[in-house]
């Protein structure tokens, strides 16, 4: 039997791998995939690498295969592909068993017929062309080249379906009907009269709904005009690229805004982003870190990459994307991996959800403090006893709040960064925590709109403060400090309810803390205090082994006294456990 290959590895595959092991003609050995790691397993066969391993293949005398992807689309494109590697490629005729074809019928090269499909006398069905299960072509009807009758379609007679066209699951086409190139018939349609090019059409019977464009996705709502990209930002200019990135995306979500990211040395830190595009625009962004690897001080030909410190992984707006657009971003994500040999993958997460539709193992970490900000005397009788009890200490101590917003003068940064980094060192605060003053004067100067400064007064000395991010509605308790000399006047409580109650009256709805050092810790419980009864939000971390074979010897190779049997399949506590003594 000669050898075949299938190219495309879903669940359309399948039932195209099971009618050519139905007929017994070929011999197939294994997929072809983009979107697949080498050695993955489908019914039982492996992929074998992607589209370009075929000039490999070809070398060796294996030049058959087949075509098994569902969007007709997409299916011309790989076609493109192939020819361009392999010009004499043979694209084998595949037809179920089952299937009934009028000896008086033609089917052309690359199509695919599968279980209980017809096709009638005198009908023409064109190259690359799907008939699914259960879907009946008429009689002296004809199908365009990469078109596609969807399973239980039934179509009269003399239909004439034009190139790149799809008629959904379970419609019906009445006889002497003419639908034109790229047009998607939906689902459980009766077409009564013909439709035009480019059209998308559905109902009973059948209205066209809108235009369609040229490779426009069908089986999914991620459209074929989506490019994923992957920057690298060495430069101020490759920077201000990011930035603009960052406004098309989402504007109003701090934590991606390039003054709190650590660009002080990019060349080192290998800033990059991924994007997301549809339509050259851009819908998501991811910065990370890609990090060399080393052993023993000497750089390996492996790299792990890991995102900024503080909320991160895809920004989105969250009112506009869809599911689909977010897995077929990790996926994207993960193929890239695969490529440039990255073994691992640390992401921390926002709170906004960001998580949802990871592709890695998820880890619930910290818990975060987020209130409600509610009617004044309601969230008054929440607070803890103790906090209340210290607000009514710093009233007596005449202490007041000024919130500093938009146009914050150099001073007052000045105070706030006094204040700071003086509870930094008091505290013995990591050093992530320690910034210089131009970190926070380039954030608050050029991001006007997404902070404020809070300053708690006693007279005219400053004497406790908060940095407050802004995030549409949410603000974001971010980084601040008291002086140690005013503790007695309970600045601290003072502060947050006070911030509160300037919220209410500005239409903020929530207010976020942060957690603790560790969950339950003393900082934690101090935080909670201000929202005894509010469900905390969940940060989120999420881990990856993009090449578990690899992660072990390195964790072999650095960290004496581990074994490639005690580490979890998975995930370890410390990610990457390779990192671990460095």
């Amino acid at each position: 039997m000669d050898k075949i290959v299938v190219i495309g590895a879903s669940g359309h595959a399948k039932v195209v791998l099971e009618a050519i092991e139905l007929n017994k003609k070929y011999e197939i050995l294994g997929f072809i995939d983009t979107y697949k790691a080498i050695g993955d397993k489908l019914l039982g066969y492996e992929v074998l690498g992607q589209e370009s391993f075929l000039k490999e293949l070809a070398i060796k005398g294996v030049k058959k295969g087949i075509i098994s992807i569902g969007d007709n689309w997409i299916r011309s494109i790989i076609y493109q592909k192939i020819i361009k590697l392999v010009p004499d490629f043979e694209f084998i005729t595949v037809v179920h068993p089952s299937a009934i074809i009028s000896p008086y019928a033609t089917i052309g090269k690359g199509t695919v017929v599968l279980a209980s499909g017809t096709v009638n006398a005198d009908a023409v069905v064109g190259d690359f062309c799907i008939i699914n299960t259960n879907a009946n072509f008429g009689h002296d009807s004809i199908m365009q080249d990469f078109s596609s009758l969807a399973p239980g379609v039934t179509t009269g007679g003399a239909v004439f379906v034009g190139e790149y066209t799809a008629i959904s699951i379970g419609a019906t086409v009445l006889q002497n009907i003419s639908i034109g190139k790229h047009t998607v018939i939906g689902a459980g349609a009766v077409v009564t009269s013909n439709v035009n090019a480019y059209m998308m059409s559905y109902g009973v019977p059948a209205k066209v709904i809108r235009n369609r464009k040229k490779g426009e996705g069908y089986l999914s709502s991620v459209s074929l005009d989506t490019q994923f990209k992957i920057k690298k930002i060495k430069t101020k200019e490759e920077l201000n690229i990011y930035e603009k990135n960052v406004k098309a995306v989402y504007d109003s979500n701090p934590f991606y805004k390039v003054e709190l990211l650590d660009t002080t040395d990019m060349n080192i830190h290998r800033l990059c982003y991924f994007v997301l595009n549809r339509d050259d625009t851009p819908i998501i962004i991811m910065p990370f870190y890609k990090r060399r690897i080393t052993v023993d001080g000497v750089n390996t030909e492996y790299s792990d990459v890991i995102s900024p410190y503080g909320y991160s992984g895809p920004l989105y707006n969250p009112d506009t994307i869809d599911e689909d657009s977010i897995k077929h971003f990790w996926k994207q994500v993960n193929i890239w991996y695969r490529k440039k040999n990255i073994i691992s993958e640390f992401i921390r997460f926002s709170l906004n959800g960001n998580h949802i539709q990871y592709n890695g193992v998820l880890s619930p970490s910290l818990k975060n403090i987020k209130g409600n900000i509610i009617e004044k005397d309601v969230q008054w009788e929440k607070f803890k006893p103790k906090v209340r009890n210290n607000h009514r200490k710093a009233v007596q101590e005449e202490l007041k709040l000024v919130m500093y917003r938009n146009s914050i003068s150099q001073d007052i940064i000045k105070d706030f960064y006094d204040i700071y980094i003086q509870t930094m060192h008091r505290n013995n605060a990591h050093s992530q925590y320690f910034h210089y003053i131009d970190y926070f004067k380039n954030f608050i100067i050029n991001n006007p709109e997404s902070c404020m400064i809070a300053m708690i007064y006693k007279e005219d000395t400053p004497i406790s403060t908060e940095l407050i991010l802004i995030d549409g509605s949410t603000l974001y308790s971010y980084l601040g400090g008291t002086l140690s000399d005013y503790f007695y006047t309970r600045p601290n409580d003072f502060l947050k309810i006070e911030v509160l109650n300037w919220a209410r009256e500005h239409n903020f709805t929530h207010y976020v803390l942060g957690g603790g050092r560790e969950d339950g810790d003393g900082l934690y419980k101090y935080k909670k205090s201000f929202f005894p009864n509010d469900e905390d939000a969940i940060y989120y971390i999420g881990k990856k082994i993009i090449n578990q074979v690899v992660y072990e010897n390195l964790v072999a190779q650095k960290c004496e006294g581990f074994k490639s049997d005690s580490i979890d399949e998975k995930v370890s506590d410390f990610f990457p456990l390779y990192r671990k003594y460095e």
